[in-house]
């Protein structure tokens, strides 16, 4: 009878063994479920999941694919592989997202950093050669962060100040600062631009600019993140119009603005000189679109 008990046990515990599969096995099976449920990059995304519940880099998932998972963990990964089969961004399951070779803290109470916007940073080191320059740099509706941490940490004698309205998003952008040890260059006022005072050699934005009628037609990923970060008003020129007017007051003589801007942006220059300022010119993403766009002041 203890031995009957004895190996009952043991073929109990080679059934749970059994159950455990490889970090491989659960990436392929991960995809096949997202890709059923029309998710775009479904092994990318499989990957970075796994990556975040064993807390690994992606070269230890290369290195040891067939290494077993534990249960709990497990657990975990189809926890979040559901949640990302609903369209929910793989930044907000996993908290973070690299933006210009660094992470930066998300949630969805913010606008996923994306690479796009990173043509805001090469135009500035584009501008503005000397890295040693003391910037005054102001950042309007900052979201993250992102965009103004990465110019910092690529002119160590600059300052910056941003600007964002949003309690909830402020909160992540403090956040980012203290990470990115900038809390002394760095900081975030839980305002919006038009409350911005005194002068700045730079000021940098993204801001909301999807026509209100086109929001329903952006991506289900897109449509998980905060509107108030998308929603440009009803021409998509809302927010642009009231940066211009910040920055006739804000912007120093000589000073740039540089904005990201969207398809529907594409003839926005015609407005600039309706605000004393000079209209620089477009930069082009690496896809070919119209990016950015450079305002001069030319007014002391």
């Amino acid at each position: 009878m203890i031995l009957l008990r004895f190996f009952s046990k043991i073929k109990f515990n080679i059934f749970k063994i059994s159950l455990v599969r490889t970090v491989s096995t659960l990436i392929q099976e991960g995809s096949k479920f997202l890709s059923s449920s029309g998710v775009d990059t479904p092994y990318l995304d499989c990957e970075i999941i796994m990556q975040h519940v064993l807390g690994v880099e992606r070269s230890f998932i290369i290195m040891n694919h067939n290494d077993f998972v534990l249960a709990h963990k497990e657990s975990k990964f189809w926890q979040l592989i559901k949640k990302r089969a609903k369209k929910h961004p793989v930044s907000h399951l996993i908290g973070k997202r690299e933006f210009w070779n660094s992470d930066f803290i998300v949630s969805r109470d913010v606008l996923d950093p994306r690479p796009d916007s990173e043509t805001i940073i090469s135009t500035v080191l584009k501008y503005y050669i000397n890295k040693k320059q003391r910037l005054k740099i102001a950042d309007f509706g900052t979201g993250t962060g992102c965009l103004l941490i990465s110019i910092l940490s690529e002119y160590q004698y600059a300052i910056g100040i941003g600007f964002e309205k949003s309690l909830r998003a402020y909160r992540v952008a403090c956040k980012n600062v203290k990470k990115h040890n900038l809390l002394g260059r760095a900081k975030i006022f839980p305002r919006s631009w038009t409350e911005c005072r005194g002068l700045f050699d730079l000021v940098i934005s993204n801001p909301p600019y999807i026509k209100r009628d086109k929001l329903k037609t952006l991506q289900a990923e897109v449509q998980k993140e905060p509107k108030v970060a998308l929603d440009g008003g009803i021409s998509g020129l809302d927010c642009y119009v009231s940066i211009f007017a910040i920055l006739k007051k804000c912007l120093k003589k000589g000073g740039f603005a540089i904005l990201e801007i969207g398809e529907d942006q594409n003839n926005i220059d015609r407005l600039i000189p309706l605000y004393g300022l000079a209209f620089q010119e477009y930069v082009y993403d690496l896809s070919g679109m119209k990016r950015c766009i450079i305002i001069k002041q030319v007014h002391g």
